[in-house]
């Protein structure tokens, strides 16, 4: 198993239950370099203290978080339901097939979808059987708040919004900091004007599925990591896996690259992408 992001389960700290003491994060392991970065930035988990010495302590958001809100909903840049689905489930069977961690990354659970990329910027997505959705989490994971900011933000990101909102954030810790809530309704994403920070809120989260063309070569680049110049056919069996979504097959993740390990893995994991929303 390669481990590209630190080797403790970030769904212990996304989802409610018992939350060790922050300070326990310490002294994480690095993930490994991408092929071809120059850098790779200390991950944090959300909610999580940064580790190493040479990292600051975290910082706290509460000079730049509103916590009085605006009451008005103003759009939000995201595709659709039906757009993500097919790029989720592609992206998740890659990463599980191509063993990049073995507890964070992109991942469906009874219907609701987990986002995570290698630095530990998250997204947890909440659909409801009639096609409404909420989307929570954070670009920024290492700004942590105080327990009293934590509420205080939560219900300004809540204020003026429908009352169904708040259920996407049931599952999400009380101590893990959330940047942002975005609701999905009638086609289209809203969130409550003036109170997610533009730092650490949905448009700076590293989204790879907003277009399908970030997440095709997002998804190249994952299963092609020793590959000097990747193959064109790399970027075709990216786009029809993405096509496929949950109903792609071991072959169909296998074609994407050679760094895949496990491709009925990925397969596997890209058909938990088919349960229905279930709020």
């Amino acid at each position: 198993m390669r481990e590209r992001t630190t080797t403790w389960d970030r769904r212990s700290l996304l989802l409610a239950g018992a939350l060790a003491p922050l300070a326990a994060c310490a002294g994480e392991p690095e993930p490994l370099q991408r092929s071809g970065s120059a850098s790779t930035p200390t991950p944090s988990g959300p909610g999580s203290a940064s580790s190493g010495s040479s990292t600051p302590s975290p910082r706290s958001s509460s000079t730049t978080t509103s916590t009085a809100a605006s009451g008005r909903l103003e759009r939000v840049d995201l595709p659709a339901l039906d757009d993500l689905a097919g790029r989720w489930a592609a992206y998740a069977a890659v990463w599980v097939g191509g063993e990049f961690s073995s507890d964070g990354g992109p991942s469906a659970d009874d219907g609701d979808w987990l986002y995570e990329d290698m630095f530990g910027q998250w997204g947890f997505l909440t659909r409801f059987a009639d096609g409404r959705a909420v989307m929570v989490g954070s670009a920024q994971p290492e700004r942590v708040r105080p327990a009293a900011e934590e509420r205080e933000a939560r219900a300004a990101m809540l204020a003026g919004a429908p009352s169904w909102w708040a259920v996407g954030l049931q599952p999400i810790d009380p101590a893990t900091a959330v940047h942002y809530v975005c609701g999905f309704e009638a086609g289209r994403w809203r969130q409550v004007a003036g109170v997610s920070e533009r730092a650490s809120g949905i448009t700076s989260l590293n989204f790879v599925l907003r277009t399908e063309r970030q997440v095709v070569d997002e998804m190249v680049l994952m299963a092609n990591t020793g590959v000097a110049d990747r193959p064109a056919t790399a970027k075709s069996a990216a786009r029809a896996l993405v096509r496929s979504g949950s109903k792609a097959t071991a072959a169909q993740v296998a074609a994407v690259g050679s760094d895949i390990r496990d491709a009925k893995a990925g397969a596997a994991a890209a058909a938990l992408f088919a349960a229905p929303g279930r709020h």
